[in-house]
């Protein structure tokens, strides 16, 4: 990925960044501490330019901040048709929120695809549109950010990524960074596309037709009106379509995570009371079971005389999904000092998620059922507890309908010597999560269940089929708002000279009142949606209220600094005062030399203090280290209590949560030795105390030192030594101690000379991380999580994109490669051995050939050598055998789009 930096004359220079913080013309979303170029003695008519690549003035906007730019030329390089897929291509960008993660509802919210710069958290990445806020994703749970399936991708025009903090001039919570997406504006002309790509083995298909067009000029007409609309259209990607898709019991991996809920069902024998279970799982049809997805498989958890079920045989990869956008924006300038202008946002994203059948565990199945197993349970027949899968209700179904809604109302000028800009926002995300197959109500299956009508073995009969039939819902679950209104004013003007030229100011103030709401259907209320806890209603809301104040200081011509000091009053979580310290020094035209320092402060969110305490199921499956012995040393098979659990697991908030406080630092030099080469080196730091977490894996990697979190059973005297089962482990939200992460990111912008072949040209933006480590206690050691697996995500230690681009006549290749580096897994061998997860790199070639002035043709492949996803025996995402979050697994991929514009 390539990028070009630029700036513009300007009256000062902070009015032009407070201008272009909020998307008047183009920045990274900074105030003047982005160090735009010296301002003109004279004041000169603010004009919109966009940004270009001369050497001076390219060295010029290197600011005191690291910033990287993404064109729209850069996307369509790129091949990437939504928000996610172009932040995948962002090196900084790590652990972030996916499709292929959330399958297994990670924090109940299913649906949401989030940015995570430098890996401290999606809640510590501030996304905008155009410089302004959307409202967040709003399903509670322990994410609260911006979901990119918002953003309309059609209509961005580029992309500003700030890698480093700005709590003192966006707000607090941009602990990570800002990601600034700008669409276009003041355009004129009608441009058509239409987009279709499909995957060489199947699934996956993707179309698209985005329609924009704008009418009259700023400038002349004094108005622009300009509106952008999008449609997507993708299809699902089963795991039957991959071949590579390995099984949940892959034991040269150590991984052992299939589920002991079959179909045919392993049952085990009740004791005298007729409800706790004894003996090992047993199932009728060992050691035939029924596959692909019920599979006999001796040495896994479920042992000898049961089936497995593989549930990677019998799921989805990627989800069906349907996209509607759009976006208008309108400006009228009542004079030469004054414009009005205004914005709207529709986006609606319908995305369906299919995966494996409910699970029935725990059901006591009676002896005078019509299709209890006699052949296998032949003397001293009992009850039967059944682990069943239920095939016949068919897979479990969730459609989720996002709808995110925007309108933004505001006048910018000048006035009394002041450049400003005001503004009203209204932003409003609603989600539907609707259970549309594979589930049922509970109290009509459990009574049809203990009839003995419903067959745990087999196909139904009619009697059973009935029951089933009655008992199956289509129910829309949960229903959650969320909004965010605000209003903001800004100033900015000159105010003394100094020796580098005139010293200036930056004002403002904001307001913001944000609410959620979250409501849960009668059935869901009540527990009746089997496999799912009570759910209880609630709703929060909080007043934000922020003053800030930033000086640009140009000390020398040579030397800028920048002073900017924000504070931010919460109604609920307290007050927090935030400096931010910039320094940019040029002592040559082909030299800078930038950095920075400032505090953060994210205030928990509305999800974090108000939800609700929700039982569900824990993430993984894992086994009990006190309890679960191995196959080789004591045959396992006697403790099915302890190994393959996937134990019921407590979510929620809490009124006591602490903010999250963090201190940052950056230094960066940014050498151009001629006109057409840039580079970017930049160092940064980053460290957050009272982290907020909610911790799963930990609780089995060392259940010594978090007994306190884990619910156990009564132990078995059968066993002694070893405490009672896991029944459930407390996974509400808290603080921990801290987390400290500090790197560097490289960038290189080189564009070779033109020759008689053509012209070349290379782009690079890479992060190394140097270290990434928790403290999950304020007195407990500090866990090293880099290049580990931990808990829920992965940080490698060196991430990469790189580009080789081709330019001659109407025609341009890209040949594009993004890198990740190998890991330590998750899990050891059974050996005691480290098992690495290999590196991942994919390469993607895309070109374009203008057929005429309006036509262009543009083609590509993605995953160019069909690189699979490396294994990994993860155990905390619903896919095993590879890590979804971060890997692609849709394959090789062919695209073509035709874009025609006229003007």
């Amino acid at each position: 990925m390539s990028y070009q930096y630029g700036n513009r004359p300007v009256p000062t220079r902070i009015a032009a960044g407070i201008l272009q913080a909020f998307g008047v013309t183009a920045t990274a979303g900074l105030l003047a501490s982005l160090g735009l170029p010296a301002a003109a003695q004279e004041v000169q008519p603010m004009q919109r330019v966009e940004i270009t690549g001369s050497s001076i003035k390219r060295l010029n906007a290197e600011t005191a901040l690291p910033v990287q730019l993404i064109t729209r030329a850069d996307i369509d390089k790129s091949g990437v048709t939504t928000a996610a897929e172009l932040l995948s291509k962002v090196s900084a960008n790590t652990a972030a929120l996916t499709d292929g993660a959330s399958f297994s509802d990670i924090a109940g919210q299913r649906g949401f695809n989030g940015a995570n710069l430098r890996g401290i958290g999606v809640s510590s990445t501030l996304v905008l549109l155009n410089g302004r806020r959307l409202a967040n994703f709003a399903s509670p749970g322990g994410n609260a950010g911006v979901d990119l399936n918002a953003i309309p991708s059609a209509a961005i025009d580029r992309v500003e990524v700030l890698k480093d903090g700005a709590s003192a001039i966006y707000g607090t919570d941009a602990i990570g960074g800002v990601i600034n997406f700008i669409t276009r504006r003041n355009y004129e002309g009608v441009d058509a596309s239409a987009y279709y790509a499909d995957t060489e083995h199947g699934g996956a298909r993707k179309a698209m037709a985005t329609l924009s067009g704008g009418i009259g000029d700023l400038a002349t007409d004094r108005y622009n009106v300009l509106a952008v609309l999008d449609y997507q259209d993708t299809s699902s990607l089963r795991s039957s379509q991959r071949s590579w898709i390995g099984s949940a019991f892959q034991p040269d991996i150590n991984l052992d995570s299939g589920s002991s809920n079959t179909f045919p069902a392993n049952v085990r024998r009740t004791r005298a009371n007729g409800t706790t279970a004894t003996g090992p799982r047993l199932n009728p049809s060992a050691p035939t079971c029924n596959p692909p997805a019920t599979v006999y498989a001796p040495d896994s958890f479920v042992g000898p005389a049961a089936c497995m079920y593989d549930y990677m045989q019998d799921t989805e990869l990627f989800p069906e999904s349907k996209r509607a956008s759009l976006l208008t924006r309108g400006q009228f300038a009542l004079d030469k000092d004054t414009t009005l202008y205004g914005e709207l946002l529709v986006n609606r994203t319908s995305t369906i998620y299919r995966i494996s059948a409910l699970t029935v565990s725990g059901e006591i199945y009676p002896l005078a059922g019509q299709y209890y197993p006699h052949a296998l349970i032949t003397t001293d027949k009992t009850p039967l507890v059944v682990n069943m899968r239920l095939t016949e209700g068919g897979p479990r179904t969730n459609e989720i309908d996002a709808t995110a809604t925007r309108m933004v109302a505001g006048v910018k000028g000048v006035a009394l010597g002041w450049d400003y800009d005001m503004a009203l926002n209204h932003s409003v995300n609603e989600v539907d999560d609707k259970y549309v197959d594979g589930y049922v109500k509970t109290s009509l299956f459990d009574a049809a269940f203990a009839s003995g009508n419903i067959n745990p073995f087999g196909p139904s009969g009619p009697d059973g089929q009935a029951l089933l039939a009655a008992a199956k819902i289509n129910d829309l679950a949960r229903h959650s708002r969320g909004t965010t209104d605000s209003f903001d004013i800004k100033a900015t003007r000159d105010l003394f000279a100094m020796a580098g030229g005139n010293a200036a100011v930056a004002v403002g103030a904001e307001y913001r009142r944000e609410k959620m709401a979250f409501t849960p259907s009668a059935l869901l209320a009540a527990g009746e949606i089997r496999g799912e806890g009570e759910a209880t209603p609630f709703s929060g809301g909080r007043n934000v209220k922020a003053v800030y104040a930033e000086f640009n200081l140009p000390v020398l011509a040579s030397l800028e600094a920048q002073l900017a000091l924000r504070h931010d009053r919460y109604n609920d979580v307290g007050s927090t005062t935030n400096p931010k310290i910039g320094v940019r020094w040029n002592p040559t035209k082909q030299v800078v030399l930038r950095g920075s320092y400032g505090t953060g402060f994210r205030a928990p969110s509305l999800a974090d203090l108000y939800g609700p305490v929700r039982l569900g199921q824990a993430n993984g499956i894992y086994n009990d280290p006190l309890g679960c012995i191995q196959v080789g040393a004591i045959d396992n098979t006697d403790n099915p209590d302890y190994c393959g659990l996937q134990p019921d697991k407590l979510r929620g908030g809490s009124a006591s949560l602490r903010p999250e406080e963090s201190k940052q630092f950056s230094v960066g030099l940014v050498l151009e030795p001629y006109r057409d080469l840039t580079t970017t080196l930049d160092y940064w730091r980053i460290k957050k105390t009272d982290v907020i977490v909610s911790p799963e894996g930990s609780y089995f990697t060392d259940p010594v030192r978090n007994a306190a979190y884990i619910i156990r059973g009564e132990p078995d005297p059968a066993l002694p030594g070893i405490p009672g089962p896991i029944l459930s482990i407390d996974s509400r939200l808290r603080n921990i101690g801290a987390l400290e992460t500090s790197g560097a990111d490289l960038g290189i912008n080189w564009r070779l000379p033109a020759t008689d072949v053509g012209r070349f040209g290379i782009g690079f933006n890479g992060t190394y991380v140097f270290e990434y480590k928790t403290r999950e206690a304020n007195d407990g050691p500090d866990i090293s999580a880099l290049g580990v697996y931990t808990n829920d995500q992965i940080v490698q230690r060196w991430r990469h994109t790189v580009s080789l681009d081709y330019e001659r006549g109407p025609l341009n290749l890209t040949l594009q490669q993004t890198y990740l580096s190998g890991y330590r897994d998750q899990n050891l061998l059974a050996d005691g051995s480290v098992h690495r997860v290999k590196d991942y790199s994919l390469l993607d070639l895309t070109g374009a050939y203008r057929i005429t002035t309006g036509l262009r043709l543009r083609a590509g492949i993605k995953n160019l050598l069909d690189k699979n996803p490396p294994r990994s025996n993860q155990l905390f995402s619903f896919s095993v055998g590879y890590d979804p979050s971060y890997t692609d697994p849709r394959g090789r991929q062919f695209y073509a789009a035709l874009d025609y514009s006229f003007k």
